[in-house]
């Protein structure tokens, strides 16, 4: 049986394998990335508000006026039309397949499921604890 000493050990050196995949250089670069471009972070950062002010809307039962809902489209058009942002997401989604991967080599992750995971423009850029909110 291991001891919690042999797991560390082993999940250091996945960490390791894992730092220097290709991946996690790709995504990490882009992170940096978004760090440098303060346009692209405000611009993140203005969608995310938005969204999170129409899903209250939403939430509390009030109703969400045209103007809401076009500048919801307007700002997802504008982080989708974005090369970093766009990038950012690409490499985002090829790091969190490897995460599942991983996952479920070791045999704790979820099971995979059948319904394919939507989400925003850019799925919470900041999962590394950087610089967006």
């Amino acid at each position: 049986m291991a001891n919690t000493e042999q797991i560390l050990k082993a999940a250091k050196e996945v960490g390791k394998l894992v730092s220097s995949h290709e991946t996690t250089k790709k995504f990490k670069e882009a992170v940096s990335g978004l760090q440098e471009d303060t346009d692209a972070q405000r611009l993140l950062t203005d969608y995310h508000r938005h969204l999170s002010t129409v899903g209250e809307k939403e939430r509390s039962g009030k109703p969400i006026e045209v103007v809401d809902k076009r500048k919801l489209e307007d700002l997802q058009s504008k982080v989708a039309q974005h090369p970093l942002l766009r990038n950012l997401q690409m490499v985002q989604m090829d790091y969190l397949d490897l995460m599942r991967q991983i996952d479920e080599a070791i045999g704790v992750g979820p099971k995979p499921v059948d319904t394919p995971v939507v989400s925003s423009p850019v799925a919470n850029p900041d999962a590394t604890g950087s610089v967006i909110s």
